[in-house]
């Protein structure tokens, strides 16, 4: 269980928190807008070089964790004008220092850097995130922050701030000169690259063309809502000195693990010939770039009870004519969503890919998962759950010999012809709770990639099919094998699983 989740339940055992919303900071700095794309810079050349028909996007997919952080760092080297980034995780660790680094260095280049975080994911100690902000160049700014911000009171301020800080942004996000962007489930961290004992199974996808400006736009709202209140506020000014401190820890971090294995994949990926060099060609088609306003998050404001993406996702759910396939690290559909997905299912085929006992991160979100099996199973839903040595024989360079693979990826393909990408997972955190966005694109050639990756992540080497058998009990097979239980997870694991279930927390999940 996540030191989230024991939180959550110590709000919820407290007397269920719902109007203890506080409020934030007051800025009244004026809006900060993207740099407009410029005609002279790489990137603008190159996205200029390419052949487009008006108003359609293209795309790339990124599947691989070591190309989709060399990909990135890339865009942070490339970059002439700005780089906007809105993300949910922001871990203190070697993925994370290797980009302040990278930041620090466009900024010194000239570029404008926006770094925009969730207060509750982001892994960062306030005073580091107050030593880059210290560049003339870089402005970051924490999105629905705890009022109390010391390391030990702030726990306090959780508890007592629960109705407002419940809601979270769990967006994943970067812009390069307002001309092109990735986004998927991937945070900023060494586990979505694949550099930690625990596999993060994500997807990325790279865009250009018009989708772009939607996107950009998203960003500055979130930039300057009142929700994004910049570090200087709420740490104050840490003085000159902190950012040349700062600076030397990066090298120091950077000059450590320059010739390990953590740099070897990022350099031998073909992305580092960014962006002339890159791999494959782009798929054009047209897109939408959805997203939940930063009102969503502000208990406040009547746009709090709308979920935007969820909804817009559920149209297409529900037009899909001959087949549905989902990825999702987190499938509590609740009654509603049940009902739903089992109407669908009646009348085309319906397959989910989630996670297992063994792979998910969240043991709450599995216990309260759990319960949804059998009713999806008999309402035709099929199922698979992912294994905990996922396709390992077919990485081409695991890190860890042993490592735990983890479902992340959050991803819809509609009838081969459209898909999502984005952070937006199936329970109703993501629906009710978070902010959340993606990108749906109608590109038949791409839908057709997307629905093969789903198909490989489905085999026995990756995940276990589930089924009933006539007595309504819950079998796991791959292959010849059936088992009668949760495969791979141990008796301990299976107990917290069945004890946390009869929590009232599923709405929170």
């Amino acid at each position: 269980m996540t030191r989230a989740s024991l939180l959550l339940i110590f709000c919820l055992l407290l007397g269920n928190l719902p109007g203890c919303a506080t409020s934030l900071p007051r800025h009244d700095l004026p809006p900060q807008l993207a740099v407009p794309p410029g005609a002279d810079s790489s990137i603008a050349r190159y996205v200029a070089a390419q052949e487009a028909a008006p108003g359609t996007s293209g795309f790339r997919l990124v599947k691989n964790g070591s190309n989709a952080l060399a990909i990135r760092l890339q865009m942070i080297e490339t970059a002439e004008q700005s780089l906007d980034l809105q993300y949910y995780i922001y871990a203190a660790d070697r993925t994370g220092a290797l980009f302040a680094e990278r930041l620090l260095a466009a900024a010194d280049r000239g570029v404008r850097v926006r770094l925009l975080l969730d207060d509750i994911g982001n892994g960062l100690a306030d005073f580091r995130v107050a030593a880059l902000a210290q560049h003339s160049n870089i402005h970051i700014r924490l999105f629905n922050p705890t009022t109390i911000r010391h390391p030990w009171l702030r726990y306090l301020s959780k508890v007592a701030e629960f109705g407002r800080i419940n809601h979270r942004m769990h967006n994943k996000l970067m812009i390069v000169d307002s001309q092109m962007f990735i986004t998927g489930g991937r945070n900023i961290g060494d586990e979505y690259y694949e550099l930690t004992e625990r596999n993060f199974q994500d997807l990325d996808v790279l865009g250009i063309g018009a989708v772009t400006h939607e996107v950009v736009a998203s960003f500055d709202e979130y930039w300057n809502s009142h929700k994004a209140v910049p570090i200087g506020r709420l740490a104050g000014n840490q003085g000159e000195g902190v950012l040349l401190e700062l600076r030397q820890v990066l090298a120091r971090i950077a000059a450590h693990h320059a010739d390990g294995p953590y740099m070897d994949a990022v350099r031998d990926s073909p992305y580092n010939d960014f962006p002339h060099g890159m791999p494959g060609v782009w798929r054009w088609g047209y897109a939408d770039w959805l997203y939940d306003p930063p009102a969503k998050a502000d208990p406040q404001d009547p746009r709090n009870r709308i979920p935007y993406v969820g909804r817009g996702l559920t149209s297409h759910v529900i037009a899909a004519e001959s087949e549905l396939l989902l990825m999702t690290p987190y499938l509590i559909p609740g009654p509603q969503g049940e009902a739903m997905l089992t109407r669908v299912a009646d009348r085309i085929e319906l397959r989910i890919l989630t996670n297992s006992l063994a792979t998910t991160d969240v043991l709450a979100v599995h216990g309260n998962y759990a319960p949804y099996r059998a009713r999806l199973l008999q309402g035709g839903v099929q199922l698979w759950e992912l294994k905990p040595v996922a396709g390992q024989a077919e990485q081409a360079r695991p890190f860890f010999n042993e490592s735990v693979a983890s479902l992340h990826a959050k991803a819809f393909v509609f009838d081969r012809t459209t898909f999502f990408i984005g952070s937006i997972n199936m329970d109703p955190r993501s629906i009710n709770l978070n902010t959340e966005s993606g990108v749906l694109i109608s590109q038949p050639e791409l839908a057709q990639e997307m629905a093969r990756l789903f198909e490989l992540w489905t085999s026995d080497e990756y995940a276990y099919a589930l089924s009933l058998n006539e007595r309504g009990q819950l079998r796991w097979s791959s292959g010849d094998a059936m088992l009668t239980r949760e495969p791979e997870a141990s008796r301990l694991r299976r107990f917290g699983a069945w004890l946390i279930r009869w929590l009232p927390i599923e709405e929170h999940l």
